[in-house]
């Protein structure tokens, strides 16, 4: 073999792994970014659940947001890849203490429901402000 053709495999070489070590690169800034995506969303749906008003919103609306975060939080530690589950599941305990007092309420005792419910609100704010500080960190404040 030439020097030549030597110092042309050689060039190949290190260009493929050039080419797989950044993609080894951005896919762990995907990964990161995935995370901060799905933060966001989880922020969001949090803070929505976290504004409604138990005397005014029926058990039916706070079932749906309950939902909606039970759903996010599954997709937020999917991304989150076991680096956040002590405070994710907190948060997901909170979050289905809510959900099993809403179905224990039925409608007809939604007014006795509601110190119960303002409580599991309160504990989801607690747990969420866990969740926050780290995942602040790993995202920078939203």
């Amino acid at each position: 073999m030439t020097g030549s053709r030597r110092w042309a495999r050689c060039a190949a070489s290190v260009a493929a792994l050039v080419v797989v070590g950044s993609g080894c690169d951005q896919a762990s800034v995907d990964r990161a970014d995935d995370l901060c995506v799905q933060y966001d969303e989880l922020s969001s749906k949090v803070d929505t659940l976290a504004e409604a008003d138990p005397e005014t919103a029926t058990l039916d609306e706070l079932r749906t947001q309950v939902d909606d975060v039970q759903e996010q939080l599954d997709a937020f530690q999917a991304t989150a890849e076991g680096r956040l589950d002590t405070a994710v599941s907190t948060l997901r305990a909170a979050v289905d203490d809510l959900a099993q007092t809403l179905i224990a309420a039925g409608e007809d005792a939604a007014a006795a429901a509601q110190p119960l419910v303002e409580d599991a609100l309160d504990t989801i704010g607690e747990a969420w402000g866990s969740l926050e500080k780290v995942a602040d960190v790993r995202c920078g404040e939203a």
